[in-house]
């Protein structure tokens, strides 16, 4: 039986994914949804009606109003559609060492440039879907530079803010530039704020460590190179590939939303392999991926987005 590279490309793939990335909890269940064909998806959405009156005199089994629940599937089109070629020089598909070369290849992209611009681009939506809710942007998008004076009032004041209007008190997850971790950890001590640092939190079913609880907030880490207001997406043809900060881009310096309301889709579409007796360009293998994915948000769960941006 023929090796399956493209099956352990993908485990190499979702086991560096898994342990770097810092919004792997927004990937939704399974179940909530399907890949229709090509760039075609459909997201879930389970509704119910509110509550009636009881009819204590009505003994013929309607005196409970009838409720409804409704499951319906709204049809989305992923946005990014990205790929890469990797080449290696001749070696014999069929020797465990080409694998153990093509293993530390793909893990090295995973690791270091499809987990940063993963984290790039879903910040990145959050944020913007967050500035244009015209409804709650004046108030979810806070002007801010973190201090040890300020830090901890700001974000427990955008929470709170979050919380009022989006209805929903529990289940928020911040992300903080990794470069403010000094101002809270300077201003722990005298508040009355309860603040621990090197939490073990599974957050959707995903453990990270090292994360800072700010009273019943998980708090996680990012560098601040994946937190801009602003991004380029790069074509790869004449540049290095990947996201990067756009112009005029500010510092992202906290993101809080909650965990239910970011849907990250990502598919990678295909992977294919040449080796050397089969490729035609040149004396070696070529391993190519195609990427797609984006990051959707209910328009009812807008609300439940805030983000603090450096002045």
């Amino acid at each position: 039986m023929a090796f399956d590279y493209a099956k352990a490309y993908q485990q190499f793939i979702d086991e560096e994914f898994a342990a770097a990335s810092a919004t792997a909890w927004m990937i939704p269940e399974a179940g909530k949804v399907r890949f229709t064909g090509g760039r075609d998806i459909e997201i879930s959405t389970l509704s119910t009606t509110g509550l009636g009156n009881y009819d204590a005199g009505k003994a013929d089994g309607s005196a409970y109003p009838q409720g409804t629940v409704t499951n319906s599937w709204k049809s989305y089109t992923l946005s990014m559609d990205r790929g890469v070629k990797f080449s290696l020089d001749r070696t014999d598909p069929n020797d465990t060492g080409f694998l153990v070369t093509a293993e530390n290849v793909i893990r090295e992209f995973a690791r270091n440039a499809l987990v940063k611009e993963q984290d790039t681009y879903r910040i990145h939506r959050l944020y913007e879907l967050a500035n244009g809710d015209a409804a709650h942007n004046t108030t979810h998008i806070v002007s801010a530079a973190l201090t040890k004076t300020n830090a901890i009032a700001t974000v427990s004041g955008l929470l709170q803010t979050v919380r009022d209007d989006a209805e929903e008190m529990d289940g928020y997850v911040a992300l903080i530039s990794h470069k403010h971790k000094t101002a809270f950890l300077e201003a722990a001590n005298g508040t009355y704020h309860d603040i621990s640092f090197g939490n073990a939190v599974s957050i959707n079913g995903v453990t990270y460590e090292n994360v800072m609880m700010l009273d019943d907030l998980p708090c996680v880490f990012v560098p601040q190179s994946r937190m801009k207001t602003v991004i380029t997406v790069q074509s790869g043809d004449s540049d290095q590939g990947g996201i990067v900060a756009g112009e005029n881009a500010k510092d992202i310096a906290c993101l809080i939303t909650h965990c239910e309301t970011p849907l990250a889709v990502s598919k990678l579409d295909a992977i294919k392999q040449f080796g050397p007796q089969e490729n035609q360009l040149f004396d070696g293998t070529s391993i190519q991926a195609r990427y797609l994915y984006d990051l959707f948000v209910s328009g009812k769960r807008l609300a439940s987005i805030g983000a603090v941006v450096a002045p």
